[in-house]
């Protein structure tokens, strides 16, 4: 009888303590389950995260990009306002009523950008004038103002023509020194025209970029 008491002790405790770890090992995989998930969420949020700093890092970059191109866009702006400085008429935009343009260009930042060989320039109005005298002018340069060409025949209007203008511009952009020295391809083109009486009137600076 005793034994039998024993026995069914023993087995009682056997199944206590199988039932206690049964609910801990349920409660312990249960909490790995919860740690899992969150750690699953965790590694979603952080990728969602890295994906938003590298799209902040891009915005930044353009940003940055864009402010560097106005900067330049401002203060090639400006060069062409300083260019054109001793004019009696500031205006860029008064040029286009002085000279006209019978090449391929497109104006960016109050320069006219050249990017062939070819090029032509009209000087509008001065009917009767004796001649008119194209120069150029290179910008960053002591090298003084260039006769591009004499015009004394105005029957088809007072122009100037060149099939190769990057010519004229090279004999400007030589260096100035045996270090290797040259300028940027700026320069602007102006006008001296000779009056009847005889007088003389330069005109307004063209700024031209040579692409």
């Amino acid at each position: 009888m005793k034994k039998l008491f024993i026995v069914l002790l023993i087995g009682l405790v056997l199944l206590l303590i199988s039932g206690c770890t049964n609910k801990g090992l349920v409660a312990f995989n249960e909490e790995k389950e919860i740690l899992s998930n969150e750690i699953l969420e965790l590694k979603r949020i952080i990728s969602e995260k890295d994906e938003e700093i590298d799209r902040l890092k891009k915005a930044n970059s353009n940003k940055m990009n864009e402010l560097a191109e106005l900067k330049e866009s401002i203060d090639m702006i400006g060069f062409s306002y300083y260019a054109r400085l001793d004019d009696y008429n500031h205006s860029f935009n008064n040029l286009k009523k002085i000279y006209n343009i019978s090449s391929n260009y497109l104006i960016k930042d109050d320069w006219y950008v050249i990017s062939e060989d070819f090029f032509q320039i009209e000087l509008l109005g001065y009917e009767n004038a004796k001649k008119v005298d194209f120069y150029a002018l290179r910008m960053e340069s002591d090298q003084g103002q260039m006769l591009l060409f004499t015009d004394t025949d105005p029957t088809d209007g007072w122009k100037y023509t060149d099939d190769n203008i990057s010519e004229a511009i090279n004999k400007q952009k030589k260096p100035l020194s045996s270090g290797g020295f040259s300028y940027e391809p700026y320069f602007v083109i102006y006008t001296e025209v000779t009056l009847e009486d005889g007088n003389v009137i330069k005109t307004s600076k063209l700024p031209i970029y040579n692409n």
